[in-house]
């Protein structure tokens, strides 16, 4: 084999490439290239949880929507990992699978046969190393660790009291029997530091001379031959092309704006989109429609002492929990900040429909319209929508592979997810007037109170601050019909052999919560659809 061949070529190392390498290199004895568009992940921030806030910034893909129509107009950011790791090393740490009948409606109703909830919990099990949890759905075995908090803050005790009085069960977990409840959320962590993919699967063969980890590498496109991959042209840090080749499979773990993008980059995709940039199509598939993602808003309070985490990182304080951290891996930089979670049925049709993420401080992580929030000691409630009916598109906007794309995500396209959203964000205001956070608060910064009885005023809010909560799917959905998907149900493109695209743009339908944990999932199945092997 020559030294730019080998078995498998998978492009992206984040929250689903990272998995693949693993697994393919500790279960076969092939060679394996991963490509990887970001640099390294040694960096303190992001080893350290709470500096979640500080990373994802710096560690991003910089995407951006067109303007949203139903949106107020607003181009939206929707940073995701570039950076070894992936999203797993920039995220907020939280390990939520969605709901059984997400899989279940996959299965059913989406014709996804061998992809309902029975058949992946299977999956899900052997990738989680569970310190607290141990029964019919959790593993306590695999490579991704998932743990309690190590530090649980004043202000998310209170939130979670809250839920109680408002009739929600305490639930320790979220990815059991039913998610409906108030609680803390495990986390994608290890003793008190991250547990990225990149510092868990991949570390454990990081050193094997069969895998090749090319960092800094942007694929421009799969090459092809008679329909079928034979490799991929990439360049490291703006230089010159580079084609790799692949005796078995091309694999993209590039994530739904990136994955697509090197589809239609190679000739598979729309193909009148492709012919307008003077792309040669190969195949006229439907890469890059069925985008769609969640949305959260958040609902800021000023607190009436000064009990939020508002100075943690600064000055004294600081340099306090810098040392306690770097010493003992606890305190405040051991919390993923994003402490409190609460989920709930506000259609009562026996399904949650709303999710909230609680931050015991001000929420200014993403841009918004006017005046900043005050430095302040405040929180935050991260209300959002669950199963958004919304899809938009990822299209090239050159066949430049260093041009960004122009997506179109459509948020709000759909009346239900405005009316969702109307909902999470009055969920939200309920916790506001409960025994337990009432005398804590202050003031209420966002929606201004004027809009808590006025309906236009809460829709104008949802249109004017809605942000993303990073989760974006299903831009090269797998399913039975190369009409509607791209992807079959073993993830192999349509209509080509030897491709394959393992990555959240793959699901059909987004799931009811955050998305790593079903991206690794993903990533566990689709090793053994690889190998053709059962769970």
């Amino acid at each position: 084999m020559s030294e730019n061949t080998f078995d498998y070529i998978i492009v992206g190392a984040g929250s689903a490439g990272c998995v693949l390498a693993a697994q393919l290199i500790r279960r076969t004895q092939a060679r394996v290239l991963l490509l990887e568009a970001g640099g390294d992940d040694n960096n303190l921030f992001i080893k350290m949880p709470a500096g979640v806030a500080k990373i994802i910034a710096k560690k991003s893909w910089p995407y951006e929507t067109e303007p949203e129509p139903h949106a107020n107009n607003r181009r939206m950011q929707i940073a995701q990992g570039k950076v070894l790791g992936g999203s797993s090393s920039v995220n907020g740490m939280i390990y939520i699978r969605g709901q059984q009948q997400d899989y279940n409606d996959w299965a059913e109703k989406l014709g996804c046969t061998g992809w309902s909830y029975q058949d992946l919990l299977p999956y899900f099990k052997r990738a989680e190393a569970n310190e607290s949890l141990s029964d019919g759905y959790h593993g306590t075995t695999g490579f991704l660790p998932v743990s309690e908090n190590r530090y649980r803050h004043p202000l998310s005790m209170a939130f979670i009291r809250a839920g109680q009085e408002l009739n929600l069960p305490y639930r320790n977990d979220f990815n059991g029997e039913s998610q409906h409840g108030v609680g803390f959320y495990q986390t994608t962590t290890r003793n008190g530091e991250r547990a990225s993919t990149a510092r868990t699967y991949l570390k454990a063969v990081r050193d094997n001379s069969r895998l090749v980890v090319q960092l800094n590498a942007l694929v421009h496109r799969v090459t092809t031959e008679n329909n079928v991959a034979t490799g991929v042209v990439y360049s490291q840090n703006g230089g010159n092309e580079v084609t790799a080749h692949a005796s078995q499979e091309v694999i993209l773990s590039a994530g739904a704006v990136g994955s697509p993008k090197i589809l239609m980059l190679s000739g598979i995709g729309p193909r009148a989109h492709l012919e307008q940039l003077g792309i040669t199509p190969l195949a006229d598939l439907p890469v890059g429609k069925n985008f769609h993602d969640h949305l959260h808003m958040s609902i800021n309070v000023s607190t009436r002492e000064p009990i939020s985490l508002f100075g943690a990182d600064r000055g004294w304080q600081a340099l306090r929990h810098g040392a306690e951290w770097i010493a003992f891996r606890s305190g405040v930089l051991s919390s993923n900040v994003l402490e409190g979670a609460a989920f709930s049925d506000s259609l009562g049709n026996g399904r949650p429909d709303v999710q909230i993420h609680f931050l015991p401080l001000l929420d200014s992580w993403d841009d918004v319209p006017g005046e900043p929030l005050p430095a302040i000691h405040g929180m935050t409630l991260k209300v959002g929508y669950l199963q958004p009916k919304a899809r938009g598109e990822v299209q090239l906007r050159s066949r430049n592979p260093g041009d960004p794309v122009k997506l179109q995500a459509n948020y709000l396209g759909h009346p239900d997810d405005l009316a969702g959203s109307i909902r999470a964000v009055k969920f939200g205001l309920r916790f506001l007037q409960t025994a337990a956070l009432k005398p804590l608060i202050k003031d209420l910064l966002m929606p201004q109170p004027q809009c808590l009885n006025d309906e236009a005023q809460l829709e104008a809010f949802v249109r004017n601050f809605c942000k993303t909560v990073y989760h974006p799917v299903g831009s090269c959905r797998m399913g039975q019909s190369s009409e509607d998907s791209v992807t079959d149900l073993q993830l192999r493109v349509h209509g080509f052999t030897g491709l394959r695209v393992v990555d959240c743009s793959v699901i059909p339908q987004i799931t009811s919560g955050n998305t790593n944990a079903p991206t690794i999932m993903l990533a566990e199945k689709a090793v053994d659809l690889i190998l053709g092997e059962g769970a």
